[in-house]
């Protein structure tokens, strides 16, 4: 049940393995920094360190004269020593131009999110390389930084018509083909009880993918799930969840299962757990069958629920905390743009009535 669920304990242990397979592939003067990542962050995190430094290294055996018939394990330590800021600069403009192909095989620059993704991972890695004295200098310090530009964006959300179109929509199992509307209608109840849940809870689809049926409490309203920095927390769910979720688990759910040992509580046509993967298909499938002219996913319903609630209360500081969002900052961030059209809003505002005043002159 929540974050020491076995299919929690079973993610973090996966992920740990898969950081140490990784740290196998990258040279001897890496492991420290790993192991330090695996003591210091959440497992996911240290993985994704790994990753980006597996990512640097495979940029160093490509580029590098000295590199270019070693296998990265044996990229010696000098190499990384004698790098300076334009080593790093080149490394950046690398990453932006791109390394994953589409559908169609076409290679699209990366986006300015992902090179500072990769960047925090080689800045962490160097000054851990100063922290230790294996390096005097730090070549990242020197190393071109990209002027963040403020750039206000709409939030990608549903308005309150198209919410009502895709709940019909489930509801309905309608689908733009027989043939997808067949393989729905086994699990109409459960898409029910997911798109419910997203969008009146606001929780990510991995808090979703990672619900087990124990943690849904009908006595106290209220359910369990385990937060993205690993924290368990609580929320609390209305009627038409309830409702929808009861429907799922006392009329659906066993049709789907074939261990009653089960524990999760979303499950899938091959009878186990419905995974993240598959939650941001189905979710997008009922999107199209909707008639949304943009792709449909999990975040775009929970930026929904997150703007419904603050448009009713006006609370950023409810929203932070229904959402999970550590700092406070994060939410104003993304619901800036409510902000701006309250400030709108208020221009409009007779607050004195002084219109009134002048129809009765």
């Amino acid at each position: 049940m929540g974050e020491n669920s076995e299919y929690y304990n079973s993610l973090r242990q996966k992920r740990r393995k898969d950081t140490e397979s990784i740290k196998n592939i990258l040279p001897q003067h890496t492991h420290g920094f790993v192991e330090e990542c695996l003591l210091k962050y959440q497992e996911s995190t240290a993985l994704n360190y790994a990753q980006d430094i597996l990512f640097f290294y495979g940029f160093l055996k490509e580029k590098n004269p000295l590199c270019k018939n070693l296998e990265i394990k044996d990229i010696p330590f000098e190499v990384v020593e004698n790098l300076g800021p334009q080593d790093i600069n080149e490394f950046q403009n690398y990453v932006a131009s791109g390394h994953k192909p589409d559908k169609k095989g076409n290679v699209k620059p990366a986006k300015e999110r992902a090179i500072a993704r990769k960047m925090a991972a080689v800045r962490n890695y160097y000054k851990y390389l100063i922290k230790y004295d294996y390096l005097k200098i730090d070549p990242t310090v020197k190393a071109a930084v990209k002027k963040k530009e403020k750039v206000k964006k709409d939030i990608r959300r549903l308005y309150p018509d198209q919410v009502q179109l895709l709940m019909d929509s489930v509801a309905a199992v309608n689908s733009a083909s027989y043939h997808s509307k067949v393989m729905s209608e086994p699990t109409a109840k459960r898409d029910l009880a997911i798109v419910t849940l997203l969008l009146n809870t606001g929780i990510r689809v991995s808090e979703c993918a990672g619900l087990d049926l124990s943690d849904i409490n009908f006595d106290e309203n209220t359910i369990t799930i385990v937060r993205k920095g690993g924290d368990e927390d609580h929320l609390y769910i209305n009627e038409i969840i309830r409702n929808t979720l009861r429907d799922y688990i006392n009329h659906e759910r066993p049709s789907l299962l074939n261990d009653s040992e089960e524990p999760a509580l979303f499950i899938s046509l091959q009878h186990k757990r419905l995974s993240i993967r598959s939650i941001q298909y189905m979710i997008s499938k009922y999107g199209k069958n909707t008639g949304l002219t943009q792709k449909l996913t999990p975040h775009k319903l929970r930026r929904t629920y997150g703007t419904a609630l603050y448009n009713r209360t006006s609370d950023i500081y409810m929203v932070a905390d229904v959402l999970g969002h550590k700092d406070v900052n994060t939410t104003v961030k993304h619901y800036a743009a409510i902000e701006e059209e309250h400030k709108r809003q208020a221009s409009q505002v007779d607050v004195y009535g002084t219109d009134d005043n002048q129809d009765n002159d």
